[in-house]
C-alpha cells in the first residue's frame, strides 16, 4: 500500500463510519509495532512524529521508517508532524511530512488565526495537509482544564476560523487533554455533535489516553476522524522494560524491548477497535 496522506484516512473513515488512532512513537520499535497491529487487523493507522521527542529520534529518521514499513504494507499509513506550538518549528520540519499540525490554541483567536493561516499557506503550496487547534486542550493532571465548559471549542469561533484559516482539520477540546488525568474526564458530546454538525472538515481529538473506553469508541461513533495517543503506549513500553527486568534480570535493552513489544501492541490494538465500532477492514 503507498503511504498515505493523512486526508486519504479521513475521507475513507468519514464515508465508511470509522476513526484512526496516531501514536506518536519516540523509536524504531514504536513505529514497527503500529504497522504491524494495522496489518493485523486490516486498518489504517497514523504515526505520530512530535518534535519534543526529537533527541531520541530525527524527523528525518521517522519518514524513513514509516515510509519503508508503509510500503511493505497492504493497509495505509500514514505520516503526521504533532503539535508544532510556533510556525517556525512547523517550518523546519515539514519536509519530512505529508500533514503537520500547527497549534496555535494558546494564542488568543485573532494570532491563533494568523499563525495557521501563514502555515496553511505555506504548507498547501507543498501538498501538505494542516491540522490547527481552537479551544483550551490543557493538561489532564489538572481538574479545570477537563471541567470547565469555557475550554471547549466554540462552535461559531470554530466556524470562522475554518473559513478564515482554510486548515484542513480541526482539533478541538470536549473536556479533552494532554497527559494523565487526574479523574476520568466526562466529554461533551453535545458540543461534539455541534461542532460535527457545523464543520464540513476531520475532526481531532487530542489526549487519548486514559479516556474511558464508551467515551473514546462514541468519538467515532460521533464523527470523530483522528485519535491522539501517547502516554498509554508509553506507559505500555516502560511497564514492558521494567516486567522484562523483574522477571529476568538484566539481559540487556534488547531482550527488553522485545518483551515489551506484545503489551506495547495490545494497547495500539485495543484503541484502533474502540474507533472502529462497525469491525470494519478497509483490506
Amino acid at each position: 500500500m503507498p503511504y498515505v496522506s493523512t486526508m486519504e484516512i479521513f475521507k475513507d473513515g468519514l464515508a465508511k463510519g470509522y476513526g484512526t488512532p496516531m501514536f506518536n512513537c519516540i523509536n524504531y520499535e514504536m513505529i514497527r509495532w503500529c504497522i504491524e497491529v494495522a496489518e493485523e487487523e486490516r486498518m489504517p493507522v497514523i504515526i505520530g512524529h512530535y518534535f519534543g521527542f526529537e533527541t531520541n529520534m530525527d524527523p528525518a529518521v521517522s519518514k524513513m521508517v514509516t515510509k519503508y514499513y508503509a510500503e511493505k504494507a497492504k493497509v495505509p499509513v500514514a505520516l503526521h508532524l504533532d503539535h508544532c506550538p510556533s510556525a517556525s518549528i512547523c517550518y523546519g520540519r515539514m519536509k519530512h511530512f505529508r500533514s503537520v499540525m500547527i497549534d496555535g490554541s494558546h494564542y488568543d483567536f485573532e494570532e491563533n488565526v494568523r499563525i495557521t493561516k501563514d502555515v496553511v499557506r505555506v504548507a498547501h503550496q507543498m501538498g501538505i495537509v494542516v491540522e490547527a487547534e481552537l479551544g483550551k486542550v490543557g493538561s489532564a493532571a489538572k481538574l479545570e482544564d477537563i471541567s470547565n465548559p469555557d475550554n471547549y471549542t466554540d462552535v461559531m469561533q470554530a466556524i470562522e476560523f475554518v473559513e478564515r484559516t482554510k486548515c484542513d482539520s480541526l482539533a478541538v477540546s470536549i473536556g479533552n487533554a494532554h497527559g494523565t488525568y487526574v479523574s476520568a474526564p466526562n466529554l461533551a458530546f453535545d458540543r461534539l455533535k455541534e461542532l460535527r454538525s457545523a464543520l464540513d472538515l476531520p475532526l481531532v481529538l487530542h489526549g487519548g489516553s486514559g479516556i474511558p473506553d464508551e467515551q473514546f469508541g462514541r468519538c467515532a461513533v460521533e464523527g470523530m476522524s483522528k485519535f491522539n495517543v501517547f502516554t498509554d503506549f508509553n506507559l505500555a513500553l516502560g511497564s514492558g522494560i521494567i516486567k522484562s527486568y523483574e522477571e529476568k534480570g538484566n539481559k540487556g535493552g534488547l531482550t527488553m524491548l522485545v518483551d515489551a513489544r506484545e503489551g506495547c501492541k495490545e494497547v495500539i490494538r485495543h484503541k484502533m477497535r474502540m474507533v472502529n465500532p462497525k469491525g470494519l477492514h478497509v483490506v
